[in-house]
């Protein structure tokens, strides 16, 4: 063998082993790494609470141990900017993969194409509550599944109801015996107001357990003005302007958390305060539910819908998260680390059980079962403007004393103009 020749079989050699081991180094340092193919799923949240980002974080570990190579990073945006925030993500390319959502601006979001349609996946209707599943529907067409499913109810001061010697309220109580009690539970002394019925009382409770509401469900016609809807604020107001069982704007200035520190008998709550009741106050308190006006024991749903934003590079990751919080293990251990309320029927005992529950914690699981919650917020694109509009309206109307028919007409009448609504 000549030397040229022996050379140039050496020199392939070489190559050969060299271009061997590279590969070899290449497919250890993959394996090593274990990154290579790993998906993050960007979750954008309003959630900023130390302690909740920490307990939110639980569940979507047990999600990464549940599907290795796929890693959760919550987003955060504050809630009064959060729907902007949303909006101008998507417009700049950088939309999250899935997205909390604020039921109001459901409509808005759909009719800008920002969602994915989750029609044509698989989707087990009957684990759901009753009416849950249709939380997430815009026009018959499911663009979000629901993580959890809730409503407000009354949190009432048992000591307090003890000493005005005032019974206990029960489940079917109504707008009557809601407002006995409050008298009952008002104190003034020399010529203040100690100590209110109730601290607050959410128009969209009474809107919604009088039958009535600012637009229709089909969102084609405003309804603010209605009957019904002209009696619940002008409730709202009397609550305030009549019986002086809640406090005037004046009154609760430089005043906060009035059931928290024993200075009202009562406030509209939800599972999300029970924590903080049973932490920070020293006084015995229940639940009940939302006291019935003329469409009966019913009350507006409160209720966290998540959608998978339309711009995602992985959908089939992301609509596995979604079906983890949703239907998944995350329903089963939510109610334990969070005390969110579960949106499957499997789970609906542990309400009961669920962390710092109270004792009539009952009620709140007849109500889900029995379908009495309802959505109140139609997805229409202009709702949550319209309803922006009409807070001011409501909040004069309860500082001057207006009267809520004529007031109410006036609105509705601009608003059926402005958007061409019935």
């Amino acid at each position: 063998m000549s030397k040229k020749k022996g050379l140039g079989i050496l020199l392939s050699l070489v190559f050969v082993l060299s271009v061997f081991l590279t590969g070899c180094s290449g497919s250890k340092s993959e394996s090593a790494s274990g990154n290579s193919k790993d998906v993050t799923l960007r979750i954008l949240t309003w959630n900023n609470n130390p302690e909740g980002t920490k307990l939110e974080g639980q569940i979507f570990k047990e999600f990464e141990k549940e599907n290795p190579g796929i890693k959760v990073d919550p987003v955060f945006a504050p809630y009064d900017k959060y729907n902007d925030k949303f909006l101008t993500m998507s417009a700049g390319g950088d939309q999250p993969d899935l997205v909390w959502l604020q039921p109001s601006a459901m409509g808005q979001f759909v009719s800008k194409g920002v969602l994915m349609d989750l029609s044509d996946k698989k989707i087990n209707k009957d684990e759901y509550m009753p009416n849950v599943l249709k939380l997430g529907q815009v026009d018959g067409k499911q663009y979000a599944l629901i993580r959890d499913a809730s409503t407000t109810m009354i949190g009432y001061n048992k000591d307090m109801f003890d000493a005005a010697g005032v019974p206990y309220p029960k489940d079917n109580w109504t707008w009557d015996d809601f407002l006995d009690a409050a008298k009952k539970l008002t104190k003034v002394e020399n010529g203040k107001t100690v100590q209110f019925g109730i601290e607050n009382f959410y128009l969209d409770q009474l809107l919604t357990s009088n039958g009535g509401g600012l637009v229709s469900q089909d969102g084609k016609k405003v309804i603010i003005d209605s009957p019904e809807s002209i009696e619940a604020v002008k409730f709202a107001r009397d609550l305030i302007n009549k019986y002086h069982v809640q406090p005037t704007t004046a009154q609760s200035q430089g005043m906060t958390n009035l059931f928290m520190t024993g200075k009202a008998a009562m406030k509209m709550t939800g599972p999300w305060d029970w924590a903080d009741y049973a932490k920070n106050v020293k006084f015995k308190w229940d639940i009940v539910p939302v006291p019935a006006g003329k469409a009966g024991n019913i009350s507006a749903a409160a209720y966290l819908p998540i959608g998978i934003g339309k711009s995602t590079k992985h959908p089939e990751e992301a609509y596995k998260l979604l079906q983890f919080l949703t239907t998944g293990k995350g329903q089963d251990i939510q109610a334990k680390i969070i005390s969110a309320v579960p949106a499957v029927k499997r789970d609906a005992d542990q309400i009961t059980t669920m962390a710092n529950a109270p004792e009539n914690a009952k009620s709140l699981s007849t109500l889900l079962q029995d379908g009495k919650t309802v959505m109140n917020a139609p997805y229409i694109p202009q709702y949550a403007e319209i309803y922006t509009k009409l807070t001011p309206v409501t909040d004069n109307i309860n500082l001057k004393n207006l009267d809520p028919a004529k007031e109410l007409k006036k609105f509705a009448d601009q608003i059926r103009k402005d958007y061409n609504l019935k």
